[in-house]
């Protein structure tokens, strides 16, 4: 291309982007001033994103120019800085510029709104978030180790343990961390919608590939079924589920996964009337695999009418409001579910709470845009990329991509992202990492914050990702090169 096309290319780009804010200014004007011009950038993004451009990257390149790689955080100062520059090396009059931000600006931004959420200085760009283990609360010296070791947010997972359990943490917490002279925020998970197993009657279910289940809702209490002298089930067992929407609207076909991932089944047939659905084993890891109690289930080809925001969960609110600093949202799939907790904070409390969405969804991967648009009309918010649930219920093999893109759409609107789940549980459960952990671990310096699980050697865990993000940070940046058109995953 000569520079006169790629001029007239790049100035194609500023019209789309300029067009694609103004088709979302409603949305942009709903917003806290503050955050405007960061959605208007994230329109700016979506626009460069909505087709490929791997082409206009290369000749940008030998023309010695941007690629627009790693621009994530300011598109438009990005484009009329290359304009200015083609139209140099062409002869031609340079258009004004459009950009609301500068290119520091959109890193600032960034940065600003992660300390507003996260509530903490800190030595490195990424944050260390660690899950207060249940049997910590009261522990002031245990966690004043944490503290110690490096932790900067202190999280409380909904799931386990009672209010009074939570308080008792929070105070011991706070005893902590005045001691230590230091502030630490708290964030507590709404357990969500979770789908789970039942109790086993007698104990763990054996299951090997091509064993057959029942799922039913009738009670909570499953129960095992025959088997021949080999140990292999001669007909079906019977698992209880939670909630009962599960054997409504699971259709023959669909995938249903039990224990993150480790036990993988597809539904054979569904009996509406019996309220029962019943699926066959297709593979279980290491061969053969022990269903236990309240094991979660994932059915990620089924769209289930359930609200994200449980009665349970309003309950927890309750607690949040007066005692926790940020709440994270489990199983967000759509925009409406952040106004519904947003509208269920505010009925509580006039207190500022920070709100993180969970990505763990393939409609949450869709619907992320929309999803960061409405985080933006309550801040302080942030997203947690709960790669667990996202891993079993979009694939593995898909979960780098989708890492990167929604790294990448947050970086777009200046919202701070929590890379969590399975960060160094090696480390943390038996002293060791594996060099895969490792490797993950450093790759997450490119988050905002990085969450860390329970086990008996967190504070050597903790101590050890300290270390480790201030020397990644010295020579990774955040970004990654521009990918191709975007699409989301799921997307048809």
């Amino acid at each position: 291309m000569t520079p006169l096309e790629l001029l007239d290319a790049i100035r194609d780009l500023r019209e789309q982007a300029s067009a694609h804010e103004a088709s979302r200014a409603p949305a942009i004007g709903a917003l806290p001033i503050s955050w405007r011009r960061s959605a208007a950038n994230l329109a700016h993004y979506l626009a460069l994103r909505s087709t490929g451009h791997i082409a206009l990257q290369g000749e940008l390149v030998r023309n010695g120019l941007s690629s627009l790689a790693r621009r994530e955080a300011h598109v438009m100062p990005t484009l009329d800085a290359v304009e200015r520059a083609l139209s140099a090396i062409a002869g031609a009059e340079s258009a004004p510029a459009r950009a609301a931000i500068s290119i520091d600006d959109g890193v600032q931004l960034l940065a600003r709104h992660a300390t507003e959420l996260l509530d903490t200085p800190m030595p490195h760009m990424t944050r260390i978030v660690v899950t207060i283990p249940p049997w910590a609360a009261g522990n002031v010296p245990f966690l004043h180790s944490l503290i110690d070791a490096g932790m900067d947010v202190a999280r409380i997972n909904a799931s386990h343990g009672d209010p009074a359990q939570w308080k008792a943490s929070i105070d011991a917490l706070r005893t902590a961390a005045a001691a230590a002279g230091r502030r630490i925020p708290v964030c507590i998970d709404l357990a969500g919608p979770k789908v789970r197993t039942g109790m086993c009657a007698s104990g763990p279910i054996a299951l090997v590939a091509g064993d057959r289940l029942v799922l039913h809702a009738a009670s909570n209490e499953s129960i095992d079924g025959p088997r021949d002298g080999n140990g292999r089930l001669t007909a079906p067992a019977r698992v209880a589920v939670r909630p009962r929407e599960v054997v409504e609207h699971v259709a023959p076909g669909h995938r249903v996964m039990f224990d993150d991932g480790n036990i993988r089944a597809t539904c054979i047939a569904a009996d509406r009337a019996k309220g029962e659905i019943t699926v066959e084993i297709d593979a279980v890891r290491t061969g053969a695999w022990g269903l236990k109690d309240r094991k979660g289930v994932n059915v990620p080809d089924t769209d289930m009418p359930i609200a994200a925001l449980t009665d349970e969960d309003l309950v927890t609110l309750d607690f949040v409001v007066e005692h926790v600093d940020i709440v994270a949202m489990s199983f967000v799939r759509s925009a409406a579910d952040i106004a519904d907790l947003h509208r269920a904070i505010r009925a509580r409390t006039q207190r500022t709470i920070g709100v993180v969405a969970k990505a763990e969804t393939p409609q949450a991967c869709r619907a992320l845009p929309e999803i960061l648009l409405e985080l933006m009309k309550c801040p302080p918010c942030g997203v947690m990329l709960a790669r667990g649930d996202l891993g079993v219920e979009i694939g593995f093999e898909h979960l780098p991509e989708a890492q990167d893109e929604i790294l990448a759409l947050c970086e777009a609107a200046h919202v701070p992202v929590i890379w969590a789940t399975q960060v160094l549980e090696s480390m943390t459960e038996h002293g060791f990492p594996t060099r895969g952990e490792v490797t993950d671990a450093a790759d997450a310096a490119r988050a905002d914050a990085i969450m860390l699980g329970i086990g008996p050697f967190m504070v050597d865990t903790v101590r050890f990702v300290e270390d480790l993000l201030a020397r990644t940070q010295v020579r990774r940046a955040r970004s990654r090169a521009l990918l191709g058109k975007w699409q989301p995953l799921g997307a048809d």
